[in-house]
């Protein structure tokens, strides 16, 4: 059926893309997982260390060997960044020398690093260096006001920290985010949080994930968010968002935007972040696990590895494989076989995925419950 509105218009342009992505898959984001190994014990934590054969960490010379690899297998022209996480990258203590090594390739001097803000807190001096290697983009996850964020990290002075890191994050000029994970300790106190960021920190972002029921949550409902309590958050995002909007182009202005938690409906998509979700997981974003594993986000079940760096040649598998990254169809089940909003959703983001095809987590049904 053809569109009717501007903003039917908006949709179907943005699917035919999403449609067009798909198909020529360019490798445009490498997800490196850095480690699984971290200096905290986060009670939200979607990729736990302890679930892990930590001897089983890739080298120096085995992850630069894969970036290098990719530098001469792939058309790198449209290449955008690299997002390391974790973990917590910054306890690899070969973590400068692999982005002084990778940094010979142009394509590889926008990289964004996940932190939890401790190690640089305490060493000052990365800020410098990291700048040097390629480094233009520091997220940096605080969870709340202080007795929220430590408890939530269950580290005393875990707050103070990350807020240090963040300040100075900002200071050095690097584009910093400032994530927090919603869960239902903290929702009533994200406005206060959101006004200290801002007034304090002064981020380029603030973005605000969901917590899903995945890694250390997953069988523990405390800290999930009812329908009542997503919807707070939602309509902070969009008031906030859409303020934000009006200077958007002023880098000294923090913008205001939701994470990859999932597709929320045509009503609200392109109302509290600066796209319509669409996930991007084995699309146009590769991802390197801590073992060498093929994936992508570390988030995403270990079910859906299609293959290993220390037997595959990387771009044989991206092309060859991701069959279940790239066609939807096996997740058109359960609550998604007679959903509405699947020709945009495609059963959402794959973090969200059991290898059976059910979903643990769905934003817009969660949302749009008891509504």
């Amino acid at each position: 059926m053809m569109a009717t509105t501007p903003w039917e218009v908006l949709f179907d342009n943005w699917k035919r893309r999403i449609d067009t992505l798909v198909k020529e898959h360019p490798l445009q984001i490498i997800s490196w997982e850095a480690t699984r190994r971290c200096n905290l014990k986060c009670v939200h934590c979607g990729s736990p260390a302890e679930a892990v054969n930590h001897n089983e960490e890739l080298t120096t010379d085995e992850i630069v060997g894969a970036f290098e690899q990719i530098a001469n297998d792939f058309d790198m022209a449209g290449f955008r960044h690299i997002n390391i996480t974790g973990g917590e990258p910054f306890v690899r203590k070969d973590l400068l020398e692999v982005l002084k090594r990778i940094n010979k390739w142009p394509f590889y001097r926008n990289i964004d690093i996940q932190t939890n803000g401790v190690i640089l807190a305490d060493h000052p001096e990365l800020f410098s260096e990291l700048k040097l290697y390629g480094v233009t983009g520091l997220g940096i996850s605080i969870d709340g006001l202080e007795n929220t964020h430590d408890d939530f990290r269950q580290m005393k002075g875990a707050f103070a920290k990350a807020y240090k890191a963040a300040h100075l994050g900002v200071k050095h000029g690097y584009v910093v985010t400032v994530s927090l994970v919603a869960h239902s300790k903290n929702v009533a106190e994200i406005p206060e949080f959101f006004q200290m960021v801002k007034d304090e920190i002064k981020p380029r972002v603030f973005r605000i994930m969901t917590i899903d029921p995945i890694g250390r949550v997953e069988h523990d409902s405390q800290y999930m968010l009812s329908s009542e309590q997503l919807r707070r958050v939602i309509e902070f995002l969009r008031t906030e968002y859409q303020q934000s909007c009006a200077t958007y182009f002023d880098p000294s202005v923090t913008m205001v935007e939701m994470g990859c938690g999932g597709w929320m409906g045509k009503e609200l998509e392109g109302m509290f972040r600066p796209m319509i979700f669409h996930c991007i997981a084995g699309i146009n974003n590769l991802g390197i696990l801590y073992d060498g594993k093929l994936g992508s986000c570390s988030n995403i079940s270990r079910d859906f590895i299609e293959g290993d760096l220390r037997s595959d040649r990387i771009r044989d598998v991206w092309e060859n494989r991701y069959q279940r990254y790239r066609n939807y169809e096996w997740k058109k089940t359960g609550e998604c076989a007679e959903c509405d909003q699947w020709n945009y959703c495609h059963g959402g983001p794959m973090h969200k995925r059991h290898y059976n095809g059910d979903m643990c987590d769905c934003l817009f049904n969660n949302y749009n419950e008891n509504g």
